[in-house]
C-alpha cells in the first residue's frame, strides 16, 4: 500500500500565501514549495490574476501577498474550522 501526500490546489495556494507574508524572491518561494520552478511559475501567475498576490520590482524582484490574498486566507481558515466542527 502506498501512501501518497499530494496537496489540492487550494491548498498549495494558500502555503504559497502564508510564505509570502513578507516580500520573498521566487527562489526563496521555491525553497519552501516542494514542487518544480515552473510548477510554481504557474501558481504564482494564477494568484497574480487573481489579485491575491503582488509582484514587486524594487529594491528587488519579490513577492507579496496583498489585502485580497489575507482575506482569502482567512475566509478558507473559516471554512476549514467549521468542516473540522
Amino acid at each position: 500500500m502506498q501512501i501518497t501526500n499530494r496537496r489540492d490546489q487550494i491548498t498549495i495556494m494558500l502555503d504559497l500565501l502564508h510564505t509570502i507574508q513578507e516580500p520573498k524572491k521566487l527562489t526563496h518561494v521555491l525553497y519552501g514549495s516542494n514542487m518544480s520552478y515552473s510548477q510554481l511559475v504557474k501558481y504564482m501567475d494564477s494568484l497574480k490574476e487573481y489579485g491575491f498576490v503582488k509582484e514587486e520590482k524594487k529594491p528587488f524582484r519579490s513577492y507579496l501577498i496583498t489585502g485580497d490574498g489575507k482575506a482569502f486566507v482567512d475566509i478558507m481558515k473559516k471554512a476549514k474550522t467549521k468542516s473540522d466542527s
